[in-house]
């Protein structure tokens, strides 16, 4: 079974959990176990939470989200759990009800509270919904807030990101200030400016050329594949992710057995780290090929041991020289 689909099933089975335990259920470091959760939320598969358990979110599966309840107690500060467990009693809360620390915590808590935009005779207001609340709950539960014997017809309109709230200082705390009075001198010199008409300079009467924009050459593929030749190594297949930063490449690479199909992934930076070797490593995973790391520069300490103890197979790490 391949680890992404061990992932999936352990999901299934425990919920809501970290990239910490999913590395010990596939038996990985938590490197690559965060690259397959980070994939299969690319997929669409797997869904992650902005709460936080010790700085690192949660992965769940769609259909999962109430089980998120169970970890804010312990892992939101008081003022954003009071105001969570405000919502999830009232369902429904109105903005323009709250005061600005509630506000500010309805913005914290994403996972639970989902903005809403109401218009009703003409008027937009923006209220809050706990996050598993139906869509004729919130008619009804409106129409109660806002007094009105009939839900409104309009259905509510989920928006992406609620406006920020601006804070306004009250006006008996605002002091007048005098207002400044110009000195003599600035004043004689905006009369004579406002007399004397400005006369634009030669370098400004001249029309402005426009500089062609230097169109920035592709030099670090004509460097690989040199470097890849005396190798012995053919280019299959080439993409630029990022000019003279970074490659992918398919290449031919020879051996007793003759040449072997790798993924090669090429990086153009003063020093590539763990992230970098992981991320590649997951791009060949998923090619299901070995993969041939090439780097500009430096490879960090820390990159070397995880090579050095085997936590990658079927890896060559080799820098350009």
């Amino acid at each position: 079974m391949l680890d992404q689909d061990k992932i999936l099933n352990f999901l299934r089975v425990v919920g809501p959990t970290i990239p910490g335990k999913v590395a010990k259920n596939i038996k990985s470091e938590i490197l690559i176990a965060s690259a397959h959760l980070s994939d299969l939320v690319s997929q669409g598969k797997v869904k992650v939470s902005n709460l936080k358990i010790g700085g690192t979110p949660l992965y769940y599966l769609p259909g999962q989200e109430e089980q998120l309840y169970h970890f804010a107690a312990g892992n939101l500060n008081p003022k954003d759990f009071q105001v969570l467990e405000r919502l999830r009693q009232e369902k429904v809360v109105r903005e323009a009800d709250v005061d600005l620390l509630s506000k500010v915590a309805l913005r914290q808590i994403k996972d639970f509270a989902v903005p809403l935009q109401v218009t009703v005779q003409g008027k937009t207001e923006l209220f809050w919904k706990w996050h598993l609340l139906s869509r004729d709950e919130i008619g009804q539960r409106i129409g109660e807030i806002l007094g009105l014997k009939e839900v409104p017809k309009e259905e509510p309109k989920v928006i992406a990101e609620a406006p920020q709230e601006r804070l306004e200082v009250p006006q008996e705390q605002i002091k007048e200030e005098p207002a400044e009075i110009p000195s003599p001198e600035i004043s004689r010199q905006e009369t004579l400016t406002q007399k004397v008409p400005e006369i634009p300079s030669k370098e400004e009467t001249k029309p402005k050329v426009r500089r062609k924009r230097k169109i920035e050459e592709e030099e670090l593929l004509p460097e690989v594949h040199e470097f890849l030749k005396k190798l012995n190594i053919a280019v299959e297949q080439q993409e630029t992710v990022r000019k003279n930063a970074e490659l992918n490449l398919l290449v031919k690479v020879p051996s007793v057995l003759g040449r072997v199909t790798y993924f090669c992934k090429v990086k153009n930076k003063g020093r590539c780290d763990e992230k970098d070797l992981a991320s590649a490593y997951m791009e060949a995973q998923i090619k299901k090929l070995p993969l041939l790391f090439l780097y500009s520069n430096e490879m960090h300490k820390k990159a070397l041991e995880m090579v050095g103890s085997g936590a990658f197979e079927n890896i060559i790490l080799r820098k350009m020289e």
